[in-house]
């Protein structure tokens, strides 16, 4: 990740707030994405609200992503709006110092005095876009690729796959031919 002052917005300092309840409204959008080296989300117009319930021992942070992002489309490759949706959790303790113990838990060190979400946000984000990205429609995909993906498409009847097995070496190597006795 570039070091960038566009997620300066995206630390959340902890130590003057009191206990209890806590909520930050985050936009992700472009300019979010862009801090980052490698994006599968080309552009975002994401709603974070993170509720942060702090005790004198612990940090929860439960973050709810909603909005639309830009990824391109599995089948043609051309860009498609696709709705997102997700809630995660984070909870920080502290300790002798900082690091992660998992994906889910962060441990600071006594020095630290703020958590920042820009990494957590970014995860999550692209978490929560659908596995599966195409056009709801067929006829929405670009056609000129989709005929030239045809066009290229690599056909084999099924006895050509049979042929092909039948003739690879089944032989492991290293074990002794039956052929050869000791």
């Amino acid at each position: 990740m570039k070091i960038d002052r566009a997620l300066d917005e995206f630390r959340v300092p902890f130590t003057g707030l009191k206990d209890g309840h806590h909520v930050f409204e985050f936009h992700l959008g472009e300019t979010f994405f862009d801090a980052f080296e490698y994006s599968e989300i080309d552009s975002a117009d994401i709603s974070a609200t993170v509720l942060l319930e702090k005790t004198a021992n612990m940090l929860v942070f439960i973050t709810s992503l909603k909005g639309i992002v830009q990824v391109d489309c599995d089948r043609c490759g051309e860009p498609i709006d696709q709705a997102m949706e997700g809630s995660f959790r984070l909870v920080v303790k502290f300790g002798s110092e900082t690091g992660e113990t998992d994906e889910d838990v962060l441990v600071l060190g006594p020095s630290e005095f703020m958590v920042d979400l820009s990494q957590y946000l970014y995860e999550y984000a692209h978490l929560t876009v659908p596995a599966r990205r195409v056009h709801p429609l067929v006829e929405e995909c670009n056609q000129d690729i989709l005929k030239k993906l045809e066009e290229m498409r690599v056909t084999q009847d099924a006895e050509s796959k049979w042929i092909e097995i039948k003739d690879m070496a089944l032989d492991e190597p290293g074990l002794p031919d039956d052929d050869e006795e000791e």
